[in-house]
């Protein structure tokens, strides 16, 4: 049995999160979630704003085909991909505009996975939790569909911690170094082979949460509720 005496809070946007002693008897000591496709099911509601925010400066609307292939890209990379823009200062004028209040506009279109609230609560008594994602940190802490699991996690890593991002391993090893522990000692939750890519530079392992399976991946979960067995298949 090994006991984890963590002491910081998570403090974001107004967020105050404390945690103390973990007591862990397992050799997978915390599981980290990805956001998009994962924790949310973000795509109708991403796609109507990314292509509303774009369509706002003058570039045109994607096909629901095209945003398929980059719907996992982190934000700023979206925004490049979509507009062909070179010029850093255009970028972040739009992306700006976008981290607004814009965004809330497409709200009622997301939506959490059916038992995420209930599995993230349940596996928070065995495991320490975290949040690895692509989204900046506003898209994290200030989204109304997440305030409620949000305080179930630990440790949050978002785009502005790392300099290098998924399929980059670097943010997974800094969620892992928050949390004082190996990366043998985590698993991953993703939804795409980018998610692959990363967990296996990080020497992590990977559930794949998806309508189909990926191949590479350790596991495979088609809802929230077959997590917590799955998980301890692989612990």
């Amino acid at each position: 049995m090994k006991v984890l005496d963590i002491r910081f809070s998570l403090k974001d946007k107004g967020l105050h999160i404390g945690f103390t002693k973990v007591i862990i008897d397992s050799m997978i000591k915390a599981i980290l979630f990805d956001v998009d496709g994962v924790l949310l099911d973000f795509f109708e509601a991403n796609y109507r704003f990314m292509s509303d925010l774009v369509a706002h400066f003058g570039y045109k609307r994607p096909s629901r085909k095209f945003f398929s292939s980059i719907f996992h890209h982190n934000y700023y990379d979206a925004i490049r991909l979509l507009t062909s823009l070179r010029s850093e200062k255009e970028l972040q004028k739009i992306a700006q505009y976008g981290l607004g209040d814009q965004i809330s506009r497409y709200g009622e279109l997301q939506k959490l996975p059916e038992k995420a609230k209930e599995t993230v609560s349940l596996l928070r008594k065995k495991y320490l939790l975290g949040i690895v994602t692509s989204r900046v940190k506003y898209g994290v802490f200030k989204h109304p569909k997440l305030a409620d699991i949000v305080k179930e996690f630990l440790v949050i890593v978002s785009y502005e911690d790392t300099i290098k991002h998924k399929p980059n391993a670097d943010p997974l090893l800094t969620a892992a170094k928050k949390l004082k522990l190996n990366p043998d000692e985590v698993i991953y939750i993703g939804d795409t082979e980018i998610d692959i890519q990363a967990a296996k530079a990080a020497g992590m392992k990977i559930i794949i949460y998806a309508k189909s399976k990926i191949e590479g991946a350790d596991g495979f979960a088609f809802s929230f509720s077959d997590l917590p067995n799955l998980i301890s298949t692989l612990d």
